[in-house]
């Protein structure tokens, strides 16, 4: 017996040793470590290793979703291995050497060990490869209220500064800002002008839903379209102007459901066009073929009926964002009344807080507002912007303006021009600016930090529901006569957009913000349907906020 205690002090002690010479903000997983510990997860369960708690508290009869919970998985599967290994912590029994802390993960422990894996792999942030999570960073097996003599010094603390990113993972039972240590960590994110995002689940099988719902729209459109051409129906403008009005009115309002029938309505009418195809414009080049404009318009419609199914995903990943985001919210009631297991802990974490508790409760609740809290977010959410569903990132614009159906446009009609007008080789250079000021927005929204890319592509889906509605009127024009006139305003609007864009591209929030009514302009491209003009009255009754200092990240430290 003395033999099996002193390996035991030798293995606890070197497991201390390892801790101590790996510094705190290196004890991280990578993706394909969560992988491998969802699968051992699964074994553990299905071979009874990992049983139900006396209290039941966990539903097992939902283990494939949702899993036990980390309390669960820490007694009953994490200590057990990493006591075998050598007490250290999982992070380290899988990366002696440690890596590089890229993201840090906040938790509360209650959720599902499912759940939990799965919103963190979905979420995992783009360009990052190392991840750092209390659970698994943690030595289990030794005693970690060692590690916790100071809040500041404590490797949560000095792993979050270490972090480029935050990621907030909710769960279905309590908001993990109910957990006083999560509070403190959302308290250092502030304070170091961190970005705080909020993990999402999967919806693989909505996406299923999703396809099917737009292939059933695709055959009923397809078999009217049939139907009308058989019956010898022709409507020139009917179709493309009410589908062009339908998918601009989509992407400007905020009801979940009103959206989900434009969409609906909209490809069945793509697919009456596609099937029952009608020139809606007449054609001005002269000796062009019949074949040819048909082929081109028929690619169009097509584009737009992939464009549809893009702006339903966009409607089912803003309607998750606000689904995490109620989760997050769920009995948070300020981090004053946030909890400690520890009563020694709860005084020192409050005592570090002090008098900046306003501060974190507000970059809280523009986490909780926007779906991400960033300096800028909550800056101008202090200056009067409405910034709910913010960092919801709508890619409908993009893919219009920056896919193939942008391209196609800009370079066809030049080309039939070449081909069928005799025009000369300079026409080529207007499509070609085009395309330049396309890859320009391009570069310029792959290197812009998260909150930036939400508002690049807010500003295209606005832009670029704007147009689609002056499509409509378009279409509308044209039948009546004005082709040539129609023509020349479309070029004229679609260029002007998109130097439009790339202007507020560059010039960024903050940049627009100091514009003149440029809060106004930030609450028109953040809000949807009457929220903007509700939003913008709220502008209105500051009269100064178009002064506001929003370089001045300091500004919620007044809060």
């Amino acid at each position: 017996m003395p033999t099996e205690r002193s390996q035991q002090r030798n293995t606890t002690s070197n497991a201390y040793s390892l801790h101590e010479s790996v510094p705190a903000d290196r004890w991280c997983v990578t993706f394909s470590d969560l992988n491998f510990l969802r699968k051992e997860l699964q074994r553990a369960i299905q071979c009874g290793e990992i049983q139900p708690p006396a209290d039941g508290q966990d539903n097992f009869h939902r283990a494939a979703e949702y899993g036990p919970n980390i309390y669960t998985v820490n007694e009953q599967y994490i200590k057990p291995v990493t006591s075998q290994a050598g007490k250290m912590s999982w992070a380290l029994m899988r990366n002696r050497e440690g890596l590089d802390c890229d993201f840090f993960v906040s938790h509360a422990w209650q959720e599902g060990v499912f759940e939990f894996l799965a919103k963190v792999r979905n979420s995992w942030p783009r360009g990052l490869r190392h991840a750092w999570c209390c659970m698994l960073a943690n030595p289990q097996n030794l005693n970690i209220s060692s590690f916790l003599v100071s809040p500041r010094n404590s490797p949560f603390a000095i792993a979050l500064g270490a972090s480029k990113v935050v990621l907030v993972v909710p769960n279905r039972h309590k908001s993990v800002y109910s957990r006083l240590w999560c509070a403190y960590e959302a308290y250092l994110a502030q304070e170091e002008g961190k970005t705080i995002l909020i993990a999402k689940a999967s919806h693989f099988y909505a996406h299923l839903h999703l396809l099917l719902r737009m292939a059933v729209a695709a055959i009923i459109g397809a078999s009217l379209g049939t139907t009308f051409r058989f019956l010898k129906f022709h409507s020139r403008v009917g179709f493309p102007a009410m589908a062009g009005f339908a998918c601009g009115l989509s992407l400007s309002i905020e009801n979940n459901t009103l959206r989900l029938v434009l969409n609906f309505f909209s490809q069945v009418l793509i697919w009456i066009q596609l099937t029952h195809w009608v020139p809606y414009f007449h054609s001005s080049l002269e000796g062009e073929p019949r074949e040819i404009l048909r082929m081109t318009r028929q690619c169009y419609w097509a584009l737009g009926s992939i464009v549809l199914c893009v702006m339903e995903f966009d409607r089912i990943h803003g309607k998750s964002t606000v689904h995490e985001a109620e989760e997050l919210r769920r009995g948070y009631k300020g981090i004053e009344h946030a909890e400690c297991s520890q009563a020694a802990d709860a005084a020192k974490i409050r005592r570090e807080i002090g008098n900046q508790i306003g501060a974190v409760d507000h970059a809280i609740d523009v986490l909780l507002t926007a779906g991400m809290s960033t300096p800028t977010f909550r800056d101008i959410a202090c200056a009067g912007v409405n910034i709910k569903s913010a960092a919801f990132s709508e890619i409908t614009g993009t893919v219009l303006l920056l896919g193939p159906f942008g391209t196609m446009a800009a370079i066809t009609a030049t080309i039939l021009h070449i081909l069928y007008q005799g025009a000369t080789w300079y026409l080529a250079i207007l499509p070609g600016i085009s395309i330049i000021g396309r890859l320009i927005l391009v570069v310029r929204l792959f290197v812009s930090p998260p909150d930036e890319q939400c508002f690049i592509l807010k500003v295209m889906g606005k832009l670029m529901a704007g147009m689609l509605v002056f499509f409509a009127i378009a279409v509308v024009l044209s039948f009546m006569g004005h082709f040539t006139t129609v023509a020349f305003l479309w070029l004229t609007v679609s260029d002007l957009h998109l130097l439009i864009m790339i202007f507020l591209a560059f010039l960024g929030i903050r940049g627009t913000a100091r514009l003149p009514f440029g809060l106004h302009l930030l609450q028109l491209f953040f809000s949807r349907g009457q929220n903007a003009f509700l939003a913008l009255k709220v502008c209105a009754c500051h009269p100064n906020s178009d002064d506001a200092d929003t370089s001045d990240s300091s500004a919620t430290d007044t809060e």
